[in-house]
């Protein structure tokens, strides 16, 4: 089997345990030479169709991210590519930024450091707890899964909504369909975006469906930006129909300057940073090399995506 690293993604050295690990196998970092590969470990332009044409041989794309909207599912599936993620390599620390963001905003930690610049001593009181109240998560797959067992720490309610229907481990409610979503979003003191974008989430969270949360509720999007009508965001930030938000991603990214949401003292936003991790390049590779392990030795896959 003949695997392209694509070296823009990862840097070579973080590929080297893998090479070694799976010697009998060709390993290459070179474009040029990467035409006849079988496997392409990447997540960049190069899964554009037309850059594929070229890798007649291509049996399995490896993402490195979580994330695979920006591939086209229906060619892969015309050639019988397999496709699978990187699930569980950004969880632990987007789960961290998550409860970071929740505090920010309970513990009006963006006041406090206002003031500490200013050098004034001022006291703001604090109108939130996260004890006690009911965490709604859109997504329950391995990020979502994270930030429930968290969250769950703090004597919380867990509610998910997903696709279909199962039990899934630190949820006490799981709600799917419109009405289960609208069911959450009406019960939820706090509502975590973790959730792939695709044709089914794409404006998922629109002007109805923000009018269904309560009034002190704060929403937080580790997602994608579009899940969520920008524009019906911003004026139910304006309006004060919800408590604030806290933005990893928007739409598009960057977010553009002139954009009402950078200037919102109830919006708080990251640079799509939420999985930024001094551990990443680590959990990568050890992502990639498992399920090269899985493939070689004809394992389930729990990553793939098709």
């Amino acid at each position: 089997m003949k695997i392209f690293l694509d070296p823009n993604m990862l840097k070579i050295e973080y590929y080297e345990q893998t090479i070694n690990r799976f010697s009998e196998h060709e390993f290459v970092t070179d474009i040029n030479h990467s035409y006849d590969a079988d496997v392409i470990v990447s997540m960049g332009s190069l899964l554009e169709p037309q850059s594929l044409e070229q890798y007649k041989n291509l049996k399995w794309i490896a993402l490195i991210s979580a994330g695979y909207d920006h591939v086209d599912l229906e060619y892969l599936k015309k050639r019988n590519i397999m496709l699978t993620n990187a699930k569980d390599v950004f969880s632990i620390q987007i789960a961290e930024d998550v409860v970071s963001k929740i505090m920010f905003f309970n513990r009006n930690l963006g006041f406090h450091y206002d003031r500490q610049k200013e050098k004034v001593w001022k006291y703001k009181s604090v109108s939130h707890e996260i004890y006690g109240s009911t965490i709604g998560i859109l997504g329950t797959g391995s990020i979502g899964q994270h930030v429930a067992k968290r969250l769950k720490a703090f004597d919380t309610k867990i509610i998910g909504y997903k696709k279909t229907y199962d039990h899934v481990p630190h949820f006490d409610v799981i709600y799917t369909e419109q009405q289960g979503l609208y069911e959450l979003l009406k019960e939820s003191d706090y509502v975590i975006v973790a959730l792939p974008l695709n044709d089914h989430t794409k404006y998922l969270l629109d002007a109805k469906a923000l009018a269904m949360m309560k009034e002190d509720a704060l929403l937080v999007n580790v997602a994608r930006g579009d899940i969520i009508d920008q524009q019906a965001l911003t004026k139910a930030l304006v309006s004060h129909q919800i408590r604030g938000a806290a933005l990893d991603v928007t739409s598009p990214e960057p977010l553009l300057e002139n954009d009402p949401l950078w200037t919102l003292d109830n919006c708080f936003i990251t640079p799509h940073n939420a999985s930024a991790s001094p551990k990443i390049h680590e959990r990568i590779r050890d992502e990639i090399e498992d399920t090269i392990d899985r493939v070689i030795h004809k394992k389930t896959l729990d990553n793939r995506i098709i």
